[in-house]
């Protein structure tokens, strides 16, 4: 059976964690729905914050902001 997702387009300038609560947004209202971010195609039905993360830019967010954190101070 094929599933049939909404495809969601984000926009330049939208972080990994806007486009996951987008994602998740879909999620919440029991729609399918995926969108492709830096060439990674996130889905609706699977997507977590870390593991979203972890695909895009290599690190979960926590690791992430910790980097972040690191290089502001």
């Amino acid at each position: 059976m094929s599933k049939d997702y909404i495809k969601v387009n984000f926009s330049p300038g939208d972080t990994i964690d806007k486009a996951v609560n987008l994602l998740l947004k879909h999620k919440e209202k029991g729609q399918l729905a995926c969108g492709k971010f830096n060439g990674v195609t996130l889905y609706s039905d699977t997507v977590t914050m870390d593991g979203a993360h972890k695909e895009i830019i290599g690190k979960t967010k926590v690791e992430f902001d910790d980097y972040i954190e690191s290089v502001r101070s």
